[in-house]
């Protein structure tokens, strides 16, 4: 898999990749939210291509402090070939060379599979944090795209 940055030019092969991955695609990944985040992270935000297909892609945010990794998909035709590890493991490095201490994702209780599959890549859960969320603008917020 050749991994490369994202431009919005793949956009729309990113969301079909997250659709049919099982990602709920939302308000925050319209074009313009895209934009926003790779403007802000633009050697954070991942594709993987295969043969010149996108079959990977992953978003990762930096707030100055901390990592953030959101979305992380691998087509389901190349599920359990290391894609996952491959496209991970670049994220990872590009966060070292930044100097994030330390990064977060979340997951959906339901899904069990994505739990274990970052357990086998040394995640830990942690049980010692609450999340909470809060819609400023609940005009703009859509749970769906």
């Amino acid at each position: 898999m050749k991994i490369e940055k994202f431009t919005m030019e793949s956009y729309e092969n990113v969301i079909k990749l997250w659709r049919r991955s099982g990602i709920n695609v939302g308000s925050t990944d319209t074009r313009d939210e895209l934009e926003k985040m790779l403007q802000r992270n633009p050697n954070l935000f991942l594709i993987g291509k295969v043969n010149n297909r996108i079959i990977g892609v992953v978003i990762g945010g930096f707030d100055g402090r901390r990592g953030y990794v959101h979305h992380l998909a691998i087509d389901p035709d190349y599920q359990k070939k290391g894609y996952g590890k491959m496209i991970m493991d670049e994220l990872i490095e590009k966060f070292r060379k930044i100097g994030v201490h330390k990064i977060h994702l979340f997951i959906e209780k339901y899904n069990k599979d994505v739990v274990e599959f970052y357990r086998n890549l040394g995640w830990e859960i942690r049980d010692d944090l609450i999340m909470m969320s809060f819609i400023p603008d609940k005009n703009l917020y859509k749970m769906r795209i």
